[in-house]
Order: structure tokens, then sequence, then C-alpha cells
């Protein structure tokens, strides 16, 4: 939905926001944060277009302020954009005239989500100081992209002049993965020193200036910036050691390639992100990027620039095409290489090589399955497998999220897992979640977490605070509340840029109509997108009121494990396994990032 606002002000933009939230649902309280667009009338779609895209990873508030004609009379324009026409967002279009166009920080200030950070992105052109600019003042982070400007080179001098504690630029974002090969190609043997660098792009490229910035400050040896031909972008990167040069060359279609002395040159991606990419992955931060400002402030100074002669010479020593590979050790994989191959003796029949694939091509799709006798030995099973996540969790991260799902199995396996014997100081650094929970009064028997307390997990030493139950009540007018109190208590917890934890398991049931969590067939609540927790009216299933966690939230764990019990369960599993993405299959939307497991007893494996 699109709500044009001409000649308005602040505070009728703040009423009209709030009468669209009740009337189209969409809820501040999912936002994780204000992301503020800078930018002028021709980059204002582009700029537009770029952060609905990112945002969708991280919902947020999007205020666009946009520079127009500062000539004529103040004016404030205003554009709404809520549902399908923000995406993950809610977006404000703030055009400002005359003089108005000079004091964009009064006028987003009404506008700010409390409590969230600000991250102010400028697409175009920046003020020499975005720091301390009136906008990027209230932002927490900042984010300019000289690759934008018109003059690259000028606009890093600058960058680094007034650099402060919070800015980035997408210039640096977008070589994250040629630092990556870097860094990881001298953490392989023979750990040789690095003498001196060489880093060969086009005159105007800052993100090789960064690299070249970068492996100054990091390895303190002379690097040389060479330019290439213009439009060639970033060539190559050479890091000279005693025993042979490490060698990173893009090219311009298919792999770019690694060299290194003593090893194979591999083949390796080097795909420039687009824009939405990089302020994705900039909003997934929001601390200061001390790499970033190391590279800027102390590496470039240090950087040298060949002119001349000296600039030919490197030239021509500089690597200009990737390195050729060599196949000859590796089976090929063209029908041509094929043709004059035999079968090897004891090589499996083509068409069992054929089954084989097959099945792994399924099971990446459907999840594995993994087998129990009867419900004790499931639920047993799956609270061991459950112990081992939790202690891979804590001693990865010091913290574990775990959510634990209803009904008769989600009680055996908390008493399974109440039975276990994990170190009470593990289980210290376990938050307990669930996936939905039934809207009735606390220590109602109907709710999923009074049923875990009967089953045993008040036995489990987990602290109190961080047994997070769900917002109770029964007045259906109180429900949409309770799911952005839902929301607060998950962003809460999760880390800074992200709107819920980052769930290590998820236990999900699956209804014999293969609703999954309170996310039933057919139903609206299976295609939103834009928060973390929603509440459900009307529930096929009894009682009538709910709250579920979204399709997103559950899809952002790193391991989604249903547990199915029952032959009354077999026609939901194999429909659910069978289908992908089917709105009346909802358990055919959910799966981990890392894992999705099917933990069945027999009977429900039975068809």
């Amino acid at each position: 939905m699109i709500v044009d606002l001409p000649s308005t002000t602040t505070t009728d933009v703040s009423k009209r926001l709030i009468a669209l939230r009740h009337s189209v649902g969409a809820m501040a309280m999912g936002r994780v944060l204000t992301l503020l667009i800078v930018t002028d009338e021709d980059q204002a779609d582009s700029a537009l277009e770029v952060a609905n895209d990112a945002t969708r990873q991280h919902p947020a508030r999007i205020l666009a302020v946009v520079r127009a004609n500062r000539r004529g009379t103040s004016r404030l324009d205003a554009q709404i954009r809520v549902g399908g026409d923000a995406g993950a967002s809610e977006v404000v279009v703030l055009r400002l005239f005359g003089e108005m166009a000079d004091h964009g920080a009064s006028v987003v200030t009404p506008l700010l989500l409390p409590d969230s950070p600000i991250v102010a992105w400028w697409p175009g052109e920046p003020p020499s100081d975005v720091a301390e600019s009136a906008l990027g003042s209230i932002a927490r982070r900042r984010i300019t992209d000289a690759g934008a400007c018109a003059r690259p080179t000028i606009q890093l001098k600058r960058r680094a002049t007034h650099y402060a504690p919070g800015d980035t630029d997408l210039a640096w974002t977008r070589v994250t993965r040629w630092r990556g090969l870097l860094a990881a190609a001298l953490d392989e043997p023979p750990f040789g020193q690095v003498r001196s660098a060489l880093v060969v792009a086009e005159p105007d490229e800052p993100s090789a200036d960064l690299i070249a910035g970068w492996l100054a400050h990091a390895l303190d040896v002379p690097v040389q910036r060479v330019t290439s031909d213009p439009g060639s972008g970033i060539v190559s990167v050479r890091m000279e050691r005693e025993d042979g040069p490490i060698d990173l060359v893009h090219a311009d279609e298919g792999l770019s390639t690694l060299a290194q002395p003593g090893r194979p040159v591999r083949e390796v991606a080097l795909r420039v992100p687009d824009a939405a990419e990089c302020l994705a992955d900039e909003l997934r931060r929001l601390d200061a990027d001390e790499i970033y400002a190391a590279a800027l402030t102390d590496g470039l100074p240090r950087v040298t620039r060949r002119t001349g002669r000296q600039r030919r010479t490197a030239r021509e020593e500089a690597p200009t095409a990737p390195a050729p590979v060599d196949h000859s050790g590796s089976q090929a994989m063209s029908s041509a290489a094929l043709d004059d191959l035999t079968p090897r003796e004891g090589a499996p029949p083509a068409d069992r090589l054929h089954e084989r694939v097959s099945d792994e091509l399924e099971q990446m799709e459907t999840g594995t399955v993994r087998l129990s006798d009867d419900s004790e030995a499931l639920a047993a099973d799956v609270a061991a497998a459950v112990a081992v996540a939790i202690e891979e969790a804590v001693t990865a991260r010091g913290v574990a999220h775990l959510v634990l799902t209803g009904g008769s199995m989600g009680a055996r396996t908390v008493a399974a897992l109440a039975a276990l014997d994990l170190p009470a100081e593990t289980w210290d650094k376990v938050h307990i979640w669930w996936g939905d929970e039934r809207f009735v009064p606390d220590g109602h028997a109907d709710r999923n977490d009074q049923q875990a307390r009967d089953a045993g997990l008040d036995r489990i030493p987990v602290p109190a605070s961080q047994v997070h139950s769900t917002p109770a009540g029964s007045d259906a007018d109180e429900l949409p509340a309770a799911a952005d109190r839902w929301a607060v208590d998950l962003a809460a917890h999760a880390a800074e840029g992200e709107h819920s934890p980052r769930f290590d398991v998820v236990l999900l049931g699956l209804g014999p109509d293969t609703h999954v969590a309170s996310l039933f067939p057919g139903r609206d609540e299976l295609h939103v997108t834009d928060r973390v927790a929603v509440p459900v009216t009307g529930s096929p299933k009894p009682p009538p009121l709910r709250l579920t966690l979204t399709v997103p939230a559950l899809n952002a764990a790193e391991r989604v494990w249903f547990v199915v019990s029952g032959a009354d369960k077999a026609d939901a599993v194999a429909a659910a396994r069978a289908a992908h993405d089917d709105p009346q299959v909802p358990a055919s939307w959910v799966r981990g990032t890392r894992e999705t497991t099917w933990w069945l007893d027999e009977a429900a494996a039975a068809t």
C-alpha cells in the first residue's frame, strides 16, 4: 500500500503510520533498526529498491530523506509504503523543499523508532564529514560508497581525514571475499614472511585502494598500487614471499585463480556482490569496523602509487590473467572428457550411481531421517542429540538457544532432557523458547510451557530468567500486543542487527494436517515475512487464540528437527517430505540453515 501526503507535517505522517499499522497489520515492534537514506531525486528510486532488498534480512523502518528543489517555499511531501510495497520494512519517503532541505535531521527525528539503532546510508555523494553532519550525528552506523562518487580517490582521503567509529564504506564491503582468500592463503604452510605486495586495478577503483591499505597495515610491508586499463576493475593481488609469490587473479569470465608456491593452482569464485548484498552485510554489524579504520587511516597513506617507468615495470611483473589450472590429476566431468574412459573394475553400475545421486539430492531437499523404535526411544534419542548441540554451541559462542515444541512428544522430550546428566555450567548458558503458544492464562493445562513444567522442565537447571515463556492472556483484543511483547523479548536476546536469537535447535511437532507451530494450511500467517512473531485467531485446532513464530524466524535456525511419533502422523510426514513450500503443507516451508532432520518412530515412518 502506498499513501501520498503532499504538503504535510511529521505529526501527520506519524499519525498515518499508526493508522496503517492497525489497518494492514504491519508492526513496528518487529523492526530491528531505522535506516536513514540521504539522497537526491535522481538516485531516490534506485536507493529505495536496494534498501528494500537489503532489509528483507533486517526488517527496518526506512526513512528516505530526499533533497529536492531548494528554491521556493519550504515544504514537506511524504509518501508511506507498507505491506507488499515495502518488502519486509515500512518506508517513509520525505521530500524536502526550500529551506527545509537543509534541516533533514529535524524532520526525521519524530519518526525514528524508539530504542532501536539508527543507520545512515549515503548512496551518492556524502558530506565531507559524515559523522559531524546533522543526520550522521544521530546515527550509530554511517555507510558511504566511494565507488558511487565522481572522484573516488578524493572521497577515500576525506573519509580518512574525518573518520569516526561507526563509519564504513561499501567499497570495503565489496572486497570481503578478496580479503578472506588472501588471509586464508597466509594461514597455510609454509607460513613464509611476506616481503611486499602489489595491487593491480583500474585508476579510480576505491576497493583496490582499500585492499592495498589493508595489506600495508596488516603485513607492515611495502605495498604498490599499480593502475590497469580503465574499466578493468581489480585485476590481481600479489604477495611476494621468499619461496615465491601468492597471486590472486580475477577472471572476467569463469572462475578466478589463487596460485601459491608448492601447491596446485586453485579456482575460486570472486563474484562482486551487488549493492543490496553489500548493504545487508553492513546492517549485520552495528559496532565499529576497526579493520576498515586501520586500512583507511593507517594503511592507505603507506601505499605507493607507481608512475612512468616504475609503473610499466610493475605491470610487467604483476599477473594480469588467471593462472592455468592443471586438471590432469582430477577426474574431468565434461561429456567430451568421458568419451574415451572405460568403467573401472568394481565401479558401481550407472543405474546405481544415478540412484545414489538422486538419493543425495532428495535428502538435501527433504532433510535426513533418524528412526527410533517407539516414542520413548525417540524422545531419548532427540534429547541426547539436543545435549550435543547445546554443548557445541556453548563451547563455540558461550550461549545456546533451544526452541521447544508442545504436544505429547514435546513433553516426553523435556522429560528425557531432565534425565540427562548435562553439567549445570552448560545449562547456565542455555535460553529456552517455544515455537508457539496457546493464548490462555498462565498455568492453564493447554499452555505448552505448563505442559513442559509438568514433564520436568523445572528439574533442568536453566536459570528462570532464561526460560522465555510466551505472553499469556485470554482476550482476543490483547493478542496483537502480546505478539509485539514476544517480538521485543526475542530481539532483546538477538545479536546486534538481528531481530531474533540465533536458534541452535528448533524442535517442531507435526499435526495430521501438516501444521507446525501454529502455522496452519492455507492461512495468511504462513506468508508473513516482516515479523518474527504473529497472533493467530480462529485457529482450526482449539484453542482458537494463539501466538506463533513465523517461517523466517524458524528458518533462521541452524537446526530444524521435526519430532514425530505415531501411525496417525505417517501420512502427514510423507506429504510434508514430498512437498516444497506448498501453502497447504506448512511443514514443507520450514528448514534449517545447517541441518533439517526428521526424527521419527517406526510408526510415523510407516508409509
